[in-house]
């Protein structure tokens, strides 16, 4: 091997080197690039993530506070509708106990009519055995 064949070598090695060098490089930049774009994308679904969540969250938290809202309405209707049976049941027991006062004044009459009648027929057989006895 000459001298100038040696150093067409070495030069050749030199270029390969230096192309090796520029790939590496190149190699390495893509690599990061690629890196970046990999962290930029989990970035963004994480954001996308948390919005969705956030969103859910929203959705159960409005559809809580809907369900909060008419189970309270309903409460509310309830709670009318036993006060309203409740005023009824009470004019109701009003209703039965004036029946039930008129009942007992009109047993009260009918039973002083019949110890009318009977203290009136007490006296007649009395005074009668008095007259009987008197003869």
């Amino acid at each position: 091997m000459t001298d100038t064949e040696f150093a067409d070598l070495k030069h050749k090695a030199a270029e390969l080197d230096h192309e090796l060098k520029h790939q590496a490089a190149e190699a390495k930049l893509e690599g990061e690039k690629k890196l970046h774009e990999l962290k930029r994308a989990a970035e963004t679904r994480h954001e996308e993530d948390q919005a969705a969540a956030a969103e859910k969250a929203d959705d159960l938290k409005a559809k809580a506070e809907s369900a909060k809202a008419a189970a309270h309405e309903k409460l509310d209707h309830l709670k009318a509708e036993a006060s309203q049976k409740l005023d009824e049941a009470k004019l109701k027991a009003a209703e039965f106990k004036q029946d039930a006062a008129e009942k007992f004044d009109e047993l009260k009459v009918q039973a002083a009519e019949k110890l009318d009648e009977l203290k009136k027929k007490a006296s007649e057989t009395l005074s009668k055995l008095k007259k009987d006895n008197q003869a």
